[in-house]
């Protein structure tokens, strides 16, 4: 079998991850891999189970799906001349494949029951790449490439998101102790669900952001005096099993090591634009450590100290400079993951 690669895509905010992971995937589409997208939320997960296959099967993602506005890429012989749908022994069939709406109506609904309980036995029937009576299943050989993030948008992931980075939309003040505790749950279960199937298979997952997000937890007598100590970090159930199987790879996009607040500030207005920023983002002086950590050996002793807790080995990190254009970054991360492809026997 071959070796998997787990490719995780870093960096400060404003670093540029979303455009990255999406470059990544276009190239390697466009090297005849199959991609699956698992980022988002849970129906955005259940949409590649095997009981959507007739349906998931052209798509990259369920947005793909649903912005396809008449299931043009379900035309052709794929699928001879009906649409067979298949759930928890009820079989419906679509005789016309241009009735988007439709289609599009039935598959959300029994999504929604999976997911709700709502006619079925069970009460929650997620996705996941384990065979079981409790989730429902996703082949992992159905792709090449599985996409995922993190924070996710399922799960604690959520909490995280909504919570964590907005602490002072509710009231509160930024906890980076309580968001370690948080994000490191998710952990758990993305791996048990996603990951580790993907790895015994010998995949391709590509990540935005991983366990490394210690930048930006990790506790500072100056700059983050809420952080969580290093110690306790590595020993939470989460973080056991994100060390004990670390990323094979970490891009990171970050600034020099030095970088002063006056750069940042700039950086950030040029990039932001209207975007609304979370707590995390509007604190320059937490910026900078977190863009220190990540352009320094801060993180290689992070992994080194990890991994060597829990017998597994190291990532390969390479950094890029955030002051590069879109198409720069682009290119040298599409020459850096060729070369990965290649040892790695794709």
């Amino acid at each position: 079998m071959r070796e998997y690669i787990d490719l995780v895509i870093a960096g400060p905010d404003f670093s540029g991850t979303t455009t990255q992971i999406s470059d990544l995937m276009n190239y390697c589409s466009g090297a005849g891999l199959i991609v699956k997208d698992l980022r988002d939320t849970e129906i955005d997960a259940l949409f590649h189970a095997d009981t959507f296959s007739e349906l998931n099967k052209p798509y990259t993602s369920l947005k793909q799906f649903l912005d396809d506005a008449n299931l043009s890429k379900l035309s052709g012989n794929s699928f001879g001349s009906r649409i067979v749908f298949t759930l928890k022994q009820t079989l419906s069939e679509f005789s016309n494949r241009d009735l988007s709406r439709g289609t599009k109506d039935k598959l959300l609904r029994q999504m929604y029951s999976l997911l709700s309980g709502h006619h079925q036995n069970s009460d929650l029937m997620v996705a996941s790449m384990v065979r079981n009576n409790c989730s429902t299943y996703i082949n992992p050989l159905s792709a090449d490439m599985w996409v995922n993030e993190e924070p996710t948008r399922r799960g604690a992931g959520q909490v995280n998101r909504t919570i964590e980075q907005r602490r002072s939309a509710f009231g509160s003040q930024l906890d980076a102790n309580s968001a370690a505790l948080t994000h490191q749950v998710y952990r758990i279960d993305e791996f048990l669900r996603f990951r580790n199937p993907i790895r015994e298979n010998g995949l391709i997952s590509l990540r935005s952001r991983s366990e490394e997000s210690a930048c930006y937890q990790i506790y500072d007598a100056q700059s983050l005096h809420s952080g969580i100590r290093l110690d306790k970090y590595l020993d939470l159930p989460g973080h056991k099993i994100a060390f004990a199987n670390p990323p094979t790879h970490i891009f990171v996009v970050c600034g020099p090591e030095n970088w002063d607040s006056e750069e940042y500030k700039k950086l950030k207005a040029e990039r932001t634009g209207s975007r609304l920023l979370d707590d995390h983002e509007a604190n320059y002086s937490y910026q900078l450590l977190v863009n220190q950590r990540y352009a320094s050996d801060w993180l290689e002793e992070l992994y080194h100290k990890g991994c060597r807790m829990y017998d597994s080995r190291e990532p390969t990190i390479v950094r890029f400079d955030i002051y590069d254009s879109k198409e720069q970054t682009k290119h040298k991360m599409i020459r850096e993951l060729e070369q990965i492809l290649i040892v790695r026997g794709r």
